[in-house]
């Protein structure tokens, strides 16, 4: 059995270095009508909507595109928010939950119809959603919540525990299954991305990061550690977290470390034993868990979330919790007992107090456009976010962009 490969994603792991594209640093000076900010799934989502409509555009990535958090991601297309629809109902009333749930519905429909259409081979495919407790206390609760969703015309259905048993073998109290949303590996598809941007005009930097953005007369001037000077008459910043650019709006967001495993393998034997694997799952649990299978016939576990820890303390911190999730999952298949994962890595999440994006403008940053805190949804908060900024670059917001703004 081979070691546990700490640090690893499953995702970037199972790209060959050699099979990586590999984009040139901004070196020269340049001019463009929007300069992007970040290179992951928002950024390059982003910049393949703003390049197929036309707009001349340019990507700036501090790193490796795709490497940072998308590569770390967990790979799910979700429908849902990061809140549940009770409690964002409870805040905002239920017409703002309701357009805020049918609008990453809408998103996640454009964003796996999208990588279809594109080709991308990200390993898309459709799988149902159960949300599921296993504590009876937390029964009530995912009822009110099933009740609040059926109540706004939102499709649900509850799952007793004999049906979570017969679907996904898990020993619960019962759950809510969503059906319509997918699964697919996010570093392959954020290249995938950038790949059909750059085929539409865009220019894409990686090694670029930006160090400075200046307010001039025709528009903003953005320098790059890598000697290049792009002036743009917008910036979009797609960075998930406020850089040290901008840091005044750190105060909108919360980030936390979040940590996955990986399985090797699995054997048919041990496989007939879990289920039919033909559904993402996670759970009420404060962090809250989340279980997807892979095509390889792997499963992907993560959760056990905290505060970033001091950055000496992260290798024995991310070996702690590789302990801990596998732990928890062999609570929820004893069958796996003792074994050891293939891969353990950590990611960043940073997300806003109400778990919504935070996406448009900001008044005190003119010409910049925003898409921050995006969680832990992924692609479907990427194209949430590239439309809305498409809109509201062009003027022309549609009704609800507005739910997304910094001044909800």
């Amino acid at each position: 059995m081979s070691p546990t490969r700490h640090g690893a994603p499953l995702w970037l792991a199972q790209l060959p270095r050699t099979r990586r594209p590999s984009y040139p640093r901004c070196r020269r000076d340049r001019a463009v009508e929007v300069a992007i900010i970040g290179g992951g799934l928002t950024g390059c989502a982003t910049a393949y909507v703003f390049a197929a409509a036309g707009v001349p555009v340019a990507l700036f990535e501090a790193g490796a595109v795709g490497q940072a958090g998308s590569g770390a991601g967990a790979g799910l297309l979700r429908q849902e928010p990061d809140l549940d629809f009770h409690p964002l109902e409870t805040r905002y009333g239920r017409r703002f939950a309701r357009r805020v749930w049918q609008m990453m519905r809408r998103a996640m429909l454009d964003g796996a119809s999208t990588m279809r259409r594109l080709r991308v081979r990200c390993q898309l495919e459709a799988q149902d959603a159960i949300y599921f407790t296993r504590a009876r206390e937390h029964v009530p609760a995912l009822r009110r919540e099933l009740s609040a969703r059926r109540s706004a015309g939102l499709a649900a259905t509850w799952l007793p525990p004999a049906q979570l048993q017969q679907i996904a073998a898990v020993d619960a109290s019962g759950g809510i299954r969503t059906r319509g949303n997918g699964q697919l590996d996010p570093y392959r598809a954020c290249l995938g991305l950038a790949a059909a941007a750059v085929r539409r005009g865009a220019a894409v930097c990686e090694r670029s990061a930006v160090t400075r953005v200046r307010v001039e007369r025709a528009g903003l001037a953005l320098t790059t550690d890598a000697g290049g000077t792009v002036r743009a008459a917008r910036v979009i910043v797609a960075t998930r977290g406020a850089t040290p650019l901008f840091t005044p709006l750190a105060r909108h967001l919360r980030s936390t470390h979040t940590y996955a495993v990986a399985t090797p393998p699995l054997g048919a034997r041990m496989r007939a034993a879990l289920g039919r694997r033909t559904a993402m799952m996670w759970d009420t649990g404060e962090p809250r868990h989340y279980l997807r299978w892979t095509r390889d016939h792997r499963i992907v576990f993560g959760g056990a979330d905290q505060a970033p820890p001091p950055p000496r303390r992260r290798d024995a911190a991310l070996v702690q919790r590789t302990g801990q999730l596998m732990y928890e999952l062999s609570t929820l298949y004893p069958s796996i007992s003792g074994l050891q994962p293939d891969y353990a890595w950590h990611g960043e999440v940073v997300a806003t107090p109400d778990g919504l994006p935070l996406i448009g403008p900001h008044r005190h940053f003119p010409h910049h456009l925003f898409a921050l805190g995006g969680g832990g949804n992924g692609l479907a908060t990427s194209f949430l976010a590239a439309r809305v900024l498409l809109r509201g670059y062009r003027d022309e917001p549609a009704a609800g962009d507005e739910l997304f703004g910094f001044g909800r």
